[in-house]
């Protein structure tokens, strides 16, 4: 699991960096001979990297290489992706369980595509529930960790049980009736105050964790009384799944819960982009690439919608970094030149700098956003 603090440290590592994303998925046919195809492609593309950099900077680059390429060999990994920012004085290994696209680069570090990979990859979470506890449960970038845990025991030792009281002298019987039903009423109304905590418990532990979609999983009565307990602005991000899943490994769990979040996100998502599209009128949202890029860089827009796979290129002022569509050879604002850049490129740099949530959105929520330009605001 990536470590948040790290991730925000990132952008401050100094240069020059050798940056690197390799597809080491051992499903990839590619990657099944001796050596692997990462392997290969790391060694081949770094030769051609190493080319065009300055000659005072090549011997600590080709260095950093072949350490990287030591710890790929060293190392057996079974994730999907591998992430590697290195430079003479630190080493960041970031193994990923979801699919990475291969690149190398030396100078600053390159943070592109695992903005792309946090945009796309929200974290999610499960809350597990029954009358004995609940669990809590965390799933980001192909991996799951277990994160809390709270075990519930009904306490009775306050409790006046006269039901279960022997006779106090010959002849007299066990009180019954009203008192056992006293007995279960208190039952009852400490499981009640277990499913109003936990209901709090979740609310705060998404908050923090910005969980999206959080799925409430459990026998039938329990998850139906926590729900309950939850507000409605929650609901809207949540969903229940009924069943006891509690003896499940922590893979199998995971494995059970994916297509549930998968249908739940290309649901959500759909519902967003319809909404968007049907009120798209410049005040509430817009859509559109240019008139989306002009809106955020105007500082109106408080969330971005993306199609997945998003892609094209834009022109960008080498001094104002005013970003556009503009044929011009100057800047409209300062008259500075333009260079030419990436979308994927920018368009993240551009949602960080303005601190704009981006969100991805795939199958037919994508399909009819990128048949309206790909790219959508809510506006402020």
């Amino acid at each position: 699991m990536l470590d948040a603090n790290l991730l925000q440290s990132l952008p401050e590592l100094p240069a020059p960096v050798l940056t690197a994303y390799l597809d080491i998925n051992p499903a990839n046919p590619r990657n099944q001979g001796h050596p692997p195809g990462y392997l290969i492609w790391l060694k081949s593309r770094a030769r051609v990297l190493r080319s065009r950099i300055p000659q005072v900077e090549q011997k600590v680059f080709w260095a950093l290489v072949e350490q990287a390429e030591e710890t790929l060999r060293n190392r057996p990994f079974r994730e999907r992706g591998l992430i590697l920012f290195a430079g003479p004085e630190i080493r960041h290994v970031l193994p990923v369980q979801v699919a990475v696209e291969d690149e190398l680069h030396w100078g600053r570090p390159s943070l592109t595509q695992l903005l792309w990979l946090l945009d796309e990859h929200q974290a999610c979470g499960a809350a597990l529930v029954d009358r004995a506890g609940a669990r809590f449960f965390r799933f980001w970038l192909g991996a799951a960790e277990e994160q809390q845990q709270h075990t519930f025991r009904v306490d009775t030792r306050e409790w006046r049980q006269k039901h279960l009281v022997p006779p106090g002298h010959p002849g007299a019987q066990k009180t019954r009736g009203s008192q056992r039903d006293v007995f279960e009423q208190r039952v009852e109304a400490q499981y009640d105050r277990f499913y109003r905590d936990v209901g709090g418990q979740i609310r705060a532990w998404a908050e923090q964790e910005k969980l999206v979609p959080v799925f409430l999983v459990g026998p039938n009565e329990v998850v139906e009384a926590v729900w309950g307990e939850l507000p409605k602005s929650f609901q809207e991000r949540a969903a229940i799944l009924k069943g006891d899943l509690s003896r499940l490994s922590l893979a199998e769990l995971q494995a059970r819960l994916q297509p549930e979040i998968e249908a739940w996100r290309r649901a959500h998502e759909l519902v967003v982009v319809e909404s968007m599209l049907s009120t798209a009128n410049g005040t509430r949202a817009i859509v559109g690439l240019d008139e989306t890029l002009e809106r955020l860089q105007q500082g109106q827009a408080r969330e971005l919608v993306v199609a997945r796979g998003l892609g094209g290129r834009l022109r960008q002022c080498s001094r104002c970094n005013w970003v556009s569509r503009s044929a011009d050879r100057a800047c409209p604002a300062c008259g500075s030149p333009l260079r030419a850049v990436p979308l994927r490129a920018v368009l993240p740099e551009l949602a960080r700098r303005y601190a704009v949530p981006v969100e991805v959105v795939a199958g037919e929520a994508g399909e009819k956003l990128r048949a309206a330009g790909g790219l959508g605001a809510w506006l402020r």
